[in-house]
């Protein structure tokens, strides 16, 4: 038999829902990570978003934000496939859209020549 060993236990309690009610056993406890944030490209609303998001919907004026890593919302451009009509939503620039339901490739740069919009 070795010596005895005293290690610290902590626990929780759990929620059926997910939260947790109380935590035992530990001295400090870590904030919870802050999320990301972000500023809407059309009104300048400051979003908060779950971390892995890749769009934004602003909650003020409906406008979608492409998540690119800087402070403000990318523009966002929606494109219907033309085989199988789904919507499609990609940052404003792409040149190709790949349909998420059947996997069409689409040219997108007529878009930016045609609108005067670069």
């Amino acid at each position: 038999r070795g010596p005895a060993v005293d290690t610290a236990s902590i626990f929780f309690v759990e929620n059926p829902d997910g939260t947790i009610d109380s935590i035992a056993g530990a001295d400090t406890l870590a904030p919870p990570p802050a999320n990301p944030r972000l500023w809407c490209h059309h009104c300048n609303t400051q979003l908060e978003y779950t971390a892995g998001a890749s769009y934004v919907q602003c909650f003020l004026c409906r406008t979608m934000n492409a998540v690119t890593g800087s402070q403000v919302g990318g523009r966002t451009m929606n494109m219907l496939c033309t085989l199988c009509g789904t919507s499609n939503l990609a940052p404003w620039g792409t040149a190709y859209v790949r349909c998420g339901q059947c996997n069409t490739v689409s040219d997108v740069t007529h878009i930016y020549t045609s609108s005067g919009m670069r």
